[in-house]
């Protein structure tokens, strides 16, 4: 690994949730660390209490002469101001990947990659390893509720690391994990990739980045990667609903209460024990198979596994419950259509006789552009929709692509409910109009749905 404390490392775009967990823990690590944003939030601020200097603004000066090495995301234009002045200095730039896969390059790695589930995969493992006393260092691309960040290192000299394999932009194939997982593969991040067979080559390729002695678990129920796994030349996993699979979920064992869904699992046909998570869906329970496998894998005790998953307190942004009285009130991260199908199934499936209600904020003019016949399709499971203008996150509009003509394209699936509202601040009134007493109302997207998702429930609050 670099030099320890010697380097002074500049993170552009360091509230990112990725920067700033890499940030975390390269500061926890003990190098001296920096970084920049456009403006003050939660997480800058817990940075600064970190004691990581943070500049609000992206400015040349923010680059001092005694910076080492300039970290950077996807996200960074090579116009920005900071790496220009940077390559004034003739200091290096790295990718966050390449930063990531030098902490992980002296460690036990575990990887989580895939198209959706990487969050909370990444959670439900680390949760178990910390609860078996391994402390791992984890970087995690959502708030992890027990962690209260998105980021851990306590232990720094720990074997393991537990961190999201990031396939946007191919940086997932810098990791040299021992252990890596593939949840699914979809057609995401094809502005990247162009069409999906190269993205299909690039998982292919991280599936056999594992060493000799390493493994991989692959989600079988994902009919592409079980495709891929005939290429596989490294030792692997698979896992899902098939008796015939490594680690076998028994769906018909599946039962949810208020708080919890239960389910048995089997590996190589014997059963391992009934579990329980705090998550709904088919996609979850999924997602915990892939953590139990590891943990077995790693030979933590079966009764050690089942209490880390029981303490689980979840993460941010997936399915998180906001207010439960007269209605109740999710938020979720979905913005795929595949991922937005999963989760209103999830809801429709624990809450069979009540309503729907979903407020659904599309992500990037490009992902809208690419999918817009998918996310047309993926909202079956509600009775009231309302769509938001596109969050452009920094992109220039598409002609023809906005969140009305989405919008008007559904309805045109005779569904009549459907509510565009131009503003974002205008939902409130909006969900006021058609709420019902027991409805479900869930907000979704990538975007800063989940602020306004806050704000209505505080207005709930305020009016009680």
């Amino acid at each position: 690994m670099f030099t320890r404390n010697k380097e002074k490392i500049h993170f552009i775009g360091i509230g990112g949730i990725g920067m700033s967990a890499i940030a975390s823990v390269v500061k926890a690590i003990g190098f001296e660390v920096s970084g920049s944003d456009l403006s003050k939030t939660q997480k800058t601020e817990c940075l600064e209490e970190n004691g990581i200097k943070v500049y609000y603004g992206h400015k040349a000066e923010n680059i001092e002469d005694d910076v080492t090495v300039v970290v950077n995301s996807s996200a960074i234009s090579a116009t920005n101001e900071e790496i220009i002045a940077a390559k004034e200095k003739k200091i290096t730039i790295i990718s966050r990947g390449e930063m990531l896969a030098e902490l992980m390059r002296l460690k036990y790695g575990i990887a989580v990659s895939g198209s959706h589930g990487k969050t909370t995969t990444t959670s439900l493992i680390s949760q178990i390893l910390l609860y078996a006393n391994l402390n791992p260092i984890c970087i995690i691309g959502g708030n992890h509720f027990n962690l209260k960040s998105n980021a851990c290192c306590d232990d720094c000299q720990s074997e393991y690391m537990v961190c999201e394999a990031d396939e946007s932009d191919g940086s997932f194939l810098r990791l040299s994990p021992v252990i890596n997982v593939v949840t699914n593969i979809d057609n995401d991040h094809l502005d990247y990739y162009d069409n999906l067979e190269n993205l299909r080559v690039a998982f292919l390729n991280f599936i056999n980045k594992v060493p000799f002695y390493g493994c991989s678990f692959l989600c079988f129920e994902d009919s592409t990667i079980k495709d891929l796994a005939q290429s596989v030349h490294k030792k692997y996993y698979s896992y899902g609903f098939d008796e015939e699979y490594d680690f076998y979920l028994d769906r018909d064992s599946i039962y949810f209460d208020k708080n919890n869904t239960y389910f048995k699992v089997y590996h190589n046909k014997q059963l391992l024990d009934e579990f329980a998570i705090p998550l709904i869906g088919e996609h979850n329970i999924l997602n915990a198979t892939a953590s139990i496998g590891i943990a077995v894998y790693l030979n933590i005790d079966v009764n050690t596994i089942k209490e880390g998953l029981k303490t689980f307190e979840g993460v941010g942004r997936r399915l998180n419950k906001l207010y439960d009285k007269e209605v109740i009130v999710f938020d979720d991260y979905a913005h795929h259509p595949t991922e937005i199908k999963a989760t209103l199934k999830s809801i429709k499936n624990a809450y069979k006789d009540r309503r729907i209600v979903a407020v659904f904020q599309p992500h990037r003019y490009s992902r809208t552009e690419i999918l817009f016949n998918d996310f047309i399709h993926s909202f079956d499971n509600v009775d009231e929709i309302i769509i938001t203008e596109i969050y452009s996150a920094g992109e220039k509009a598409i002609a023809g692509i906005n969140g009305e003509i989405l919008a008007n394209m559904i309805k045109k699936l005779n569904i009549n409910n459907v509510h565009f509202v131009e503003k974002i601040e205008n939902i409130y009134t909006k969900l006021e109009e058609i709420k019902k007493d027991n409805d479900i109302i869930i907000t979704l997207g990538a975007g800063n749905i989940s602020k306004y998702s806050h704000e209505y429930v505080d207005n709930i609050l305020n009016k009680r």
